[in-house]
């Protein structure tokens, strides 16, 4: 039966009914939905989301994703004008850097020892800083002597000398060059080898003669040549195989520790006698490369001093941020400093009359190697010496009778292990010595040099201007270099551990050579760029050009570069743009059989575009033969990711790369997959709350460069990788003050480096430009 209510009871019932609700205010839509995940102000929650709700979306981006995406079970439950509300009240109180900043202090810089790269770089630089120092000479080959031999006179007629490119030679029955005899002569090789990064090399020689490999090794004094014919094997002899065995070649094989950017002393001996045939051939594996012969440019024809280098085995560091940092201090790591410090000792022994230059019968010796002492000390403490700490570190191991070797042993083992250098800022001291530290590490990760001691000495480290003259200077040295190189080895994936294999059916051209081949083209794309005049962040991202050989040349269908080595080669610009699509990258993030949209997609939203991406909730292996293979790539990743809590991330993951889809997987341009068209647009919603159309990768390329929050991340991302600190050491705003210096210098990455260091350099130090700091 239908019931009806007389107007009048309803009007008194009026007083006792809740009111219609009054329009929700963010605070209470947030408390109401996302506080119980989140926390009260956005500090996570441990059984929901740990993350802190903070980022970097704009105010549009955020409102756009609540509406869309949140809360996630729910998202119905806040949409529109809720979700505006709600992004609002999130972003003003804590989302934004901004709100942060007002609400909290700066964190303060991580207490930090040094990293192992820092320990092994101040290592070397220590002990290299005593002597004759050489830069590193042009890798254009090695200098080549040949001799006809006489008997056991290996060098009885010099014939001549010239400059050899590579170590790679087929003499059959013949003579090595015109004129010489065919069945007794000698050849060596001198000069420097140029490591281009930090890592185990291995090495391989490949003889029927005779050969002997020196490496990293003191010349002898008035002997710069060393042609000597001696058969003992010397200290830095790297592969022995003098003595011949039949006439059959032979392998010999070494393994060695080197740190990058660094030339080392090298030598290749070689004889044939008597033997039916003659050749030489070295070989070497670089750090995540593959077997090449050893050549130019990484031989040069100039001296180098002997590297002392720390071949110690350390815990790694910790890297939970997302670079490495001296944050964590295990017994491990202090049973390794001690290890590593015992071999520095020992290097210095054996080498202490080249170093100390004081002569074993010289009178006046314990005085003067408490003088080198007291000078190695200072240059590892990065600050003078007092009269308390010279007894310590140095007059007590003299004191009790020891033989003046094992003083010095004891002295350069203690001094190592001091929280002195372990640990660069332990002391309450924020002075000039301290900007000079703060300089070293960052710009080289290792000591100052003389001159930057001398500047903090004399009190020339005071003004933002004299920092950052000294920060220029440095940015031309090797190290700085070295160091550059490395953060793009990182950025562009090329320090992933593992061969970079394809489906030999599907790509059977694609091998260890060719492989070698793309990396070396992509760093010799990054060194162009970044070493260049102009050294253009922007030419990184839109280069419509690659640098090719003739095997890359052949291998992906475009003409033989003209010049020989490595040349420019220009493409249709809406199919290459920079590093997004050189081949090296492209193949490392696909399968061996296929694309992978995703591991690109990944690379780009977080090292190219600078996006935060947290861990996925369920980690689910792409496993192609699941899907119908009649489905492309991409329709089996959206299949795959449609879930709603897939797309929290892959709503940007997907279309960035999908805009690499035509790119197959060792990265030549295609425009089918299995005889189906590909296609590469999709719509991206940008952290600015921009949406736009992505037609490929110039698309990608246009957005990179002129996102400010993709500038923003990159210099995030060196900075971080420089200073080993969260840019909010600095203050707030230190990225965007950054990004106006880094835009305002077009965008010159060298520039870039100085600015990050001279900045960090002076915070918290007083000086008369006190309100700069």
């Amino acid at each position: 039966m239908q019931r009806f209510f007389h107007p009048l009871l309803l009007l008194g019932l009026s007083g006792i009914l809740p009111a219609q609700d009054a329009p929700a205010t963010g605070d209470a839509i947030y408390a109401q939905h996302c506080a119980s995940c989140h926390g009260d102000n956005g500090e996570g929650n441990p059984d929901e989301c740990e993350d802190p709700l903070y980022g970097d979306r704009s105010l549009v981006s955020l409102t756009k994703y609540i509406h869309k995406r949140m809360p996630e079970d729910e998202p119905e439950l806040v949409e529109d004008d809720d979700a505006r509300k709600v992004a609002e009240y999130i972003y003003g109180k804590f989302y934004s850097a901004e709100a942060r900043a007002k609400t909290m202090p700066p964190p303060e810089a991580a207490f930090a020892r040094l990293t192992n790269r820092q320990f092994r770089e101040s290592a070397a630089d220590l002990l290299g800083s005593f002597g004759e120092s050489k830069p590193p000479g042009e890798g254009r080959g090695l200098r080549a002597h040949y001799f006809d031999s006489d008997g056991m006179n290996k060098k009885a007629r010099h014939a001549l000398d010239r400059e050899d490119r590579e170590l790679s030679f087929d003499f059959g029955e013949g003579p090595p060059a015109e004129g010489m005899k065919a069945d007794q002569f000698s050849i060596a090789w001198d000069g420097s080898l140029l490591a281009p990064a930090t890592g185990w090399y291995e090495f391989k020689l490949t003889t029927p003669n005779g050969a002997r490999v020196y490496l990293n090794g003191d010349r002898q004094e008035g002997d710069g040549n060393r042609r000597d014919d001696s058969s003992a094997k010397s200290q830095d002899t790297l592969i022995d195989a003098w003595v011949s065995s039949g006439a059959e070649p032979r392998e010999s094989t070494a393994r060695v520790f080197l740190l990058g950017g660094r030339a080392y002393p090298f030598r290749l001996d070689y004889f044939k006698y008597m033997e039916p045939r003659g050749g030489v051939k070295l070989e070497w594996k670089q750090p995540h490369g593959e077997w090449s012969v050893l050549a130019a440019p990484y031989l040069s024809p100039a001296d180098a001093t002997a590297v002392a280098v720390v071949e110690t085995a350390f815990p790694a560091d910790d890297a939970s941020e997302g670079y490495e940092r001296g944050t964590g201090i295990s017994k491990e790591w202090h049973e390794a400093t001690t290890t590593a410090a015992i071999e520095v000792a020992n290097q210095v022994v054996s080498r202490l009359r080249r170093l100390s230059g004081v002569n074993d019968d010289a009178p006046d010796r314990i005085e003067r190697l408490k003088g080198f002492l007291h000078t190695f000390a200072e240059r590892a403490f990065r600050r003078p010496l007092d009269d308390a700490q010279r007894q310590l570190y140095i007059e007590r191991h003299f004191a009790g009778g020891l033989a003046p070797e094992e003083a010095v042993k004891r002295s350069v083992i203690l001094i190592l292990k001091s929280p002195r250098f372990l640990y660069p800022e332990l002391g309450a001291e924020k002075d000039d010595f301290t900007v000079a530290t703060r300089l070293a590490l960052g710009l080289w990760d290792s000591l100052p040099d003389q001159a930057l001691f001398d500047a903090a000495k004399t009190g020339q480290l005071k003004t933002a201007e004299q920092v950052k003259a000294q920060a220029q200077r440095m940015a031309g040295d090797p190290r700085a270099r070295a160091k550059l190189n490395e953060f793009f080895q990182r950025w562009l994936k090329m320090d992933v551990e593992g061969d970079l294999r394809k489906d030999p059916e599907e790509f059977p051209d694609f091998n260890a050579a060719l492989v070698a081949d793309l990396r070396r083209s992509l760093e010799l794309f990054v060194e162009r760029v970044v070493w260049s005049e102009k050294s253009d962040y922007r030419e990184l991202i839109e280069a419509d050009y690659l640098l090719f050989n003739e095997r890359l040349a052949k291998f992906y269908g475009v003409p033989v570069p003209e010049g020989g080595g490595f040349q420019p080669v220009k493409f249709d610009p809406a199919q290459r743009a920079g590093v997004l699509t050189h081949p090296y990258l492209l193949a490392r993030l696909s399968h061996p059989d296929v694309t992978s949209p995703i591991h690109r997609g990944v690379f780009i939203t977080r090292n190219v575009l600078g996006g935060i991406l947290k861990p996925p909730p369920e980690a689910i292996a792409f496993e192609n033969h699941k899907f119908d293979p009649k489905m492309t790539v991409r329709e089996k990743v959206a299949e795959m990711t449609r879930n709603a809590n897939c797309m929290t991330c892959h709503e940007t993951i997907n279309p960035l790369g999908f805009s690499l889809e035509n790119f197959d997987p060792v990265g030549r341009f295609r425009t089918t997959e299995d005889g189906k068209p590909i296609n590469p647009v999709s719509d991206y919603l940008t952290t600015e709350g921009e949406l736009l159309r992505l037609n490929g990768p110039r698309d990608v390329a246009n957005h990179a460069v002129n996102s400010a929050v993709a500038r923003q991340g990159f210099i995030r991302q060196l900075l971080q990788f420089s200073l080993k600190q969260n840019p909010a050491v600095y203050g707030p705003g230190t990225v965007r003050r950054l990004d106006d210096t880094f835009t305002a210098s077009g965008d010159n990455v060298r520039n870039l480096l100085v600015e990050i260091n001279a900045l960090a350099a002076v915070h918290g130090v007083p000086g008369p430009d006190q309100a700069s700091r």
